[in-house]
C-alpha cells in the first residue's frame, strides 16, 4: 500500500512561501520608491500569514495522532516515495548493527526530477534516541535523483543501542547553511523550510516502522 503525505497541507505551505516571498519582494520596492506607509503594511501582512500558519501547525502537531507507516508500506512526501522491505540485524555487544532494505520510488510529472537531497535519514526509538546513517560507499545512495516513475533498491546502515524496544526511520532537513551567508538568503532560506520541512511544522513527522 502507498500512502501519500497531505496535499492540503503541502498546497498551504507552498501558497504560504510564495506569497511571503512576493510580500517580501513588493515591500522592498516599495521602499525604494520611498513609499515606507505601504510597505510597511504589505511587510506586516506577510509576517502576519507566516505567524498565523505557524501558530496553526503547533496547534495541528499537539492534537494530530503521530501516522506510523508498517513495514512492507510505502509513504510518499510528496512525490518522493519510501518503503521498508526487510531488516537484518546483527548484534554487537550494546549495540545493534540494523541493515534496512528500502524500495524508493518518484510520483513526480514528466520531464522533472524527485530527490531527498535536501534531507537525511536517522532513526529513532521510543525514548527519542537518535540513530544517524552509517555511511556506506557500496550502496545505491538514498538521496539519488529519480525521474517520473523511477525507483531504486537500497539498504541503510544503522547502528543502534540494544535495549531499543522500538525503532522508526524518519528524515530531517539537512543543517541549515553557513553563519556567514547574506542576510537575503537567510530569509530565503527561511521561507523555503515553511515548504520543505511543512510535514515538521504542520503535524507530528510520519515514522516508517523498523522494529
Amino acid at each position: 500500500m502507498v500512502i501519500h503525505s497531505g496535499s492540503l497541507i503541502q498546497l498551504s505551505a507552498w501558497l504560504l512561501t510564495l506569497g511571503a516571498l512576493i510580500g517580501l519582494l513588493v515591500s522592498v520596492v516599495l521602499l525604494i520608491a520611498r513609499k515606507y506607509r505601504v510597505a510597511a503594511k504589505v511587510l506586516a501582512i506577510s509576517l502576519a500569514a507566516v505567524g498565523v500558519y505557524a501558530v496553526a501547525a503547533t496547534a495541528i502537531s499537539w492534537l494530530a495522532p503521530q501516522k506510523i507507516i508498517k513495514l512492507g508500506d510505502s509513504y510518499c512526501w510528496d512525490s518522493w516515495c519510501m518503503g521498508i522491505e526487510r531488516v537484518n540485524s546483527t548484534f554487537r555487544g550494546r549495540e545493534v548493527e540494523y541493515k534496512v532494505d528500502a524500495h524508493i520510488f518518484s510520483e513526480i510529472g514528466p520531464n522533472a526530477k524527485a530527490s531527498a537531497s535536501d534531507a537525511s535519514v536517522l532513526l529513532l526509538d521510543e525514548r527519542g534516541r537518535r540513530f544517524p546513517l552509517v555511511n556506506d560507499p557500496s550502496v545505491i545512495p538514498f538521496d539519488t535523483s529519480l525521474g517520473s516513475g523511477q525507483s531504486i533498491r537500497t539498504t541503510l546502515t544503522f547502528v543502534a543501542a540494544a535495549d531499543a524496544g522500538h525503532l522508526f526511520l524518519t528524515g530531517e532537513p539537512r543543517p541549515p547553511l553557513p553563519v556567514r551567508i547574506p542576510l537575503a538568503w537567510r530569509f530565503f532560506v527561511l521561507f523555503m523550510d515553511l515548504h520543505f520541512g511543512y510535514e515538521h511544522l504542520s503535524h507530528k513527522p510520519t515514522l516508517l516502522r523498523v522494529l
